[in-house]
């Protein structure tokens, strides 16, 4: 291995590992912003519907480095707090990645047979019930994978928080290049580092998706 990777390998194990958090973070907060966003366009709650399909289309529409931005130079500013660099990443990953997320499980949620529904109303279950014990287990099964897909889209784009400089595996790498300046071999060794992390997330994905997926 290259002396510049071994000299700086503190270097790049800290960003892996803020990188790793940082996505993890979002992961889970971005999953529970997807499941309730799609679960009120779903039922087409008056109203709390339409905000949240104004929501989607808006995060939809907008890049994300410019949704980063605002979480972290605008938003604080309107709304009188203080943030860091790295907790305004973690909410725009989060909003970010939720509007993409609502939409693969609202397409799962709508998949559902209507059938399964009716029979458990019949069998005695209120409306909530069915909705937590049929129709989201269902949902959330038959869209394992492009859920899959949206979180190795969001493990990537953390780089983008190096722009705001959280110190994840991008910025740290840029830093360590601005001393040594081998921008092939630095760059070319964190492409290979995000690659197996990616890999490693989409086959995890797989083996979740055989296991828990939907039998007809």
């Amino acid at each position: 291995m290259h002396s510049v990777l071994v000299t700086n390998s503190h270097f790049f194990a800290a960003g892996l590992l803020a990188t790793l958090q940082i996505s993890a973070i979002s992961i889970v907060c971005g999953t529970a912003i997807g499941v309730v966003v799609a679960l009120l366009r779903y039922l087409h709650v008056p109203v709390v519907a339409r905000v949240c399909a104004l929501y989607v289309e808006l995060m939809q529409g907008a890049p994300l480095l410019v949704v980063l931005l605002f979480c972290y130079f605008a938003l604080p500013a309107l709304l009188a707090y203080k943030t860091s660099a790295y907790w305004a990443s973690v909410l725009s990953f989060s909003i970010f990645i939720g509007a993409y997320l609502s939409e693969d499980i609202r397409s799962g949620l709508r998949s559902v047979n209507p059938k399964l529904i009716q029979a458990g109303l019949a069998s005695g279950l209120t409306y909530l019930q069915v909705l937590r014990l049929i129709v989201l287990p269902i949902g959330v099964r038959s869209v394992i994978p492009p859920i899959i897909s949206q979180y190795v889209r969001l493990i990537k784009f953390t780089s983008v928080a190096s722009i705001i400089n959280v110190q994840e595996l991008t910025g740290n790498a840029l830093l360590v290049n601005a001393r040594v300046f081998e921008p092939a071999l630095i760059l070319g060794f964190v492409a290979v580092v995000y690659l197996v992390v990616c890999q490693a997330v989409s086959l995890f994905g797989r083996w979740l998706s055989a296991r828990f997926a939907v039998r007809t």
